[in-house]
């Protein structure tokens, strides 16, 4: 009976949590595994129409329901001042199933999945209860990306300017420009190597350091500057040339170099400072609806529009990869190598992965504890089956004179191991068949008698631990039947090892004792 009752809650625990995690979880996520390209580098690139046609070739897959950009992230939710780390997902509110989905998870009277595009939200219960939001809240956001543009303003704040910090660099590329530069007439020269040392190993890696804009753009003239002149040959396949400038040319750079010194840097880092408010200033969500979620299937803290997801994570036009909702989420594992493998594009810049994958650690976790109990309430059984033997022993002892008469009487040992058989299938069965009504009748009304405990005090599964009302239970007539088995089983096991030592007596000692 003990053992059914927790197999049955265990699994109706365990469905519940698949069904929380399945109802927001994607089944198949399809990501971006490469990083995308960089704007300034390829800017005629269109990073939508990539995402958006492998989201159509994805929908087109037998198998799968429907398929929508994926766009998540830490971010700090500020609710009156409190602040805390939270995980935001941004869905794609024109998609009717998503929000449909989503949707299913909220409960009457706390709201709409349906955000729009604009800048809502849906939060998890755990979450609006940590911060005490409501319906019609408004939430900050701060996004963390927005360090990656805060940092570098904020760490050359103290930081010399460049022609003081540099100050032995700058002094040897002004000299490397006078020693380069030879006089030709009414033209200089500089060979094509020396030209290109100071270009690329001198100058371009001054760009690379946390310098102001007003800095990088002397620098980036100054390079500009070198790339006037003429090669002395027409096409010329190696260094064995000069360039060639008007006099005067390449000195005209130093002045350029010079300008360092007049930047007023305080005022350049005043500047950047001001550039960044856009970036700093928080986000405000209105709370659309609160959704419902448990600490063992825990969603994510904030759902919101795709748009402003895209904004808040720094994306722009992009994602991080494309969400599949397949028709049989079962069948994920097969369903990627079956077709969504076959169907992505051959730059291997996406790779697919299933929600087992996932939450692996998750449901590795509840099996292993259900593994756990099945074993050691097992030994209920066990123990209740030592003590069947023990009884069996008890009677073969008493009996152990009429056992003597019916060996005299040519009694086999078949014969007396099966008259003590008997007994034990008359134990196991009715006790196994006993052990099953009970532990299906304590199914039936554990609800019942959760409300006895709790109106007595005790409340073993409060719901605002479990984050739902009463206590899960799926009856699987499998498990049923291999409890029943297996409590049959021992119950035969217990009766024969006494009846095989009774059965073995000597009839002439059994007989000398009556």
């Amino acid at each position: 009976m003990v053992l059914i009752v927790v197999l049955s809650v265990f699994g109706g625990f365990e469905q519940l949590v698949k069904n929380s995690v399945l109802s927001y979880t994607p089944h198949v996520i399809v990501e971006r595994i490469k990083p995308w390209p960089d704007p300034e580098e390829f800017p005629d690139y269109n990073a939508e129409e990539e995402w958006r046609a492998l989201e159509k070739s994805m929908k087109s897959l037998s198998s799968v329901d429907s398929a929508y950009p994926l766009v998540n992230d830490f971010v700090l939710l500020d609710q009156a001042g409190a602040v805390a780390p939270v995980y935001l997902q941004a869905i794609d509110t024109t998609n009717t199933k998503q929000v449909r989905s989503l949707q299913s998870l909220i409960n009457k009277g706390n709201g709409t999945a349906d955000m729009g595009l604009g800048e809502n939200a849906v939060i998890s219960s755990i979450t609006a209860k940590q911060f005490g939001i409501h319906v019609g809240d408004t939430v900050q956001v701060h996004t963390i990306r927005n360090l990656e543009q805060i940092r570098p303003v904020f760490d050359r704040l103290d930081n010399d300017p460049l022609y003081i910090s540099h100050a032995e660099d700058i002094n040897h590329i002004k000299s490397e420009i006078t020693r380069i530069t030879k006089a030709d007439g009414n033209n200089e020269t500089v060979t094509a190597t020396e030209l290109k040392n100071l270009y690329y190993n001198l100058l371009t890696p001054l760009l690379d350091l946390n310098i102001c804009n007003a800095e990088k753009e002397i620098i980036s003239s100054v390079l500009d500057h070198l790339t006037l002149g003429k090669p002395s040959i027409p096409n010329p396949t190696d260094d064995n040339f000069h360039y060639i400038f008007p006099a005067g040319h390449m000195n005209a750079a130093i002045p350029l170099i010079d300008k360092l010194q007049k930047i007023n840097i305080s005022q350049e880092n005043a500047n950047d400072l001001k550039n960044i408010q856009s970036v700093v200033l928080p986000t405000d969500l209105t709370i659309s609806a609160i959704y419902q979620t448990t600490p063992h299937a825990k969603g994510p803290d904030i759902f919101v529009p795709l748009p402003v997801g895209q904004d808040l994570v720094g994306l722009g036009d992009k994602v991080k990869g494309i969400a599949l909702r397949l028709k049989d989420p079962y069948l994920a594992s097969g369903v990627v190598s079956d077709e969504v493998n076959p169907n992505l594009p051959k730059n291997g810049n996406w790779a697919a992965k299933t929600w087992m994958q996932d939450h692996q650690q998750q449901f590795g976790l509840i099996k292993a504890q259900r593994q756990l109990l099945t074993f050691s309430l097992s030994f209920i059984m066990m123990v209740s089956a030592f003590s069947i033997m023990a009884v069996m022993f008890t009677v073969t002892i008493q009996k152990k004179r009429e056992i003597g008469v019916m060996k005299a009487l040519g009694a086999t040992p078949s014969q007396l191991i099966r008259v003590f058989l008997y007994q034990g299938v008359i134990i196991g069965l009715f006790g196994a068949l006993l052990g099953l009504a009970l532990g299906y009748l304590v199914i039936e009304n554990r609800n019942h008698l959760l409300d006895l405990f709790a109106s007595m005090g005790f409340d073993p599964f409060s719901s605002e631990f479990n984050g739902f009302d009463g206590l899960p239970a799926i009856m699987r007539p499998g498990e049923f039947i291999g409890v029943f088995i297996f409590a049959f089983v021992m119950c035969i096991l217990a009766t024969y090892v006494p009846a095989l030592v009774a059965s073995r007596n000597d009839a002439a000692k059994s007989l000398r004792n009556m």
